[in-house]
């Protein structure tokens, strides 16, 4: 064991939860330990025995923080627990944690993941990167339409194209979402970024900025919505009522119903 390992309890986070319920493409899930990959940032992951997990990095406040272990996962879903379908869906993901990762990662990842698949995503982003490094801005204003196509993209190349160039040339503020509500800053963010849509905007206020009040409506959520309201409306008035029935705590309520409806067997 080194110094400045994070030793945290099993008890509220499990490595496979965390890592597979769609809120990450950069990371590795081996036999016995996980790799998980933020901007230029890396930590491993491997269960020390059965009730504690150790985070190894070179940056132990980062991951701190990035793996949000401040927070007291068991109150959210005691909160959660009596509402609709949440049980079940929590005692299938009990392990998830909704990560604290890089606004701009979210940005250009949740573009890339629009119609997409996971293996596809990260493949595509695997491209993009350098070793362990994502690339900047600055970097994809670089890179040719072609070039961007070349990764796999297709349509959503010209989505990084016109997106990087806004955000490198100073078209986009990061701090505008942050003094606004999760409606009003999805509005800023589909209205600033090409290629994002209502979901991929509530993506990127959930994973980006960690807003709890919003709902990432995809095919999934559509069938958690049918199960609780017996009714098909479009995804803009399932984000509200969704929103409405789960409150300030929607975003965690998202993770926990999206995982288990996916994996529902």
């Amino acid at each position: 064991m080194r110094s400045d390992d994070i030793i945290v309890s099993s008890k509220d986070f499990n490595i496979k939860d965390i890592l597979t319920c769609g809120q990450i493409f950069r990371y590795e899930l081996c036999d016995n330990h996980a790799v998980v990959h933020s901007m230029d940032k890396k930590a491993i992951l491997f269960n020390r025995n059965s009730t504690e997990i150790v985070i190894e990095s070179e940056d132990k406040d980062y991951f701190h923080n990035y793996f949000d272990l401040d927070t007291d996962y068991t109150e959210i879903k005691r909160q959660l627990a009596d509402m609709p379908l949440m049980r079940e869906a929590i005692n299938f993901g009990s392990g998830i944690r909704i990560l604290k990762q890089n606004t701009y990662e979210m940005i250009i990842s949740f573009i890339i993941s629009a119609n997409n698949n996971i293996p596809r995503i990260k493949g595509i982003i695997e491209k993009l990167c350098t070793g362990d490094h994502f690339p900047s801005a600055k970097e994809l204003t670089e890179l040719s339409l072609d070039q961007l196509k070349s990764t796999g993209l297709g349509y959503r190349a010209r989505y990084l194209y016109n997106t990087s160039r806004t955000i490198d040339g100073g078209g986009f503020d990061y701090n505008i979402p942050l003094s606004l509500d999760g409606g009003s800053a999805n509005k800023y963010l589909t209205d600033t970024l090409t290629g994002v849509g209502a979901k991929v905007a509530d993506c990127i206020l959930l994973f980006g900025y960690y807003k709890m009040d919003v709902f990432p409506v995809d095919t999934w959520i559509k069938k958690v919505y049918n199960d609780i309201f017996g009714d098909d409306l479009s995804p803009k008035v399932m984000r509200s009522k969704l929103i409405d029935l789960y409150g300030d705590l929607s975003g965690y309520a998202q993770q926990y119903l999206f995982y288990n409806k996916r994996e529902e067997k």
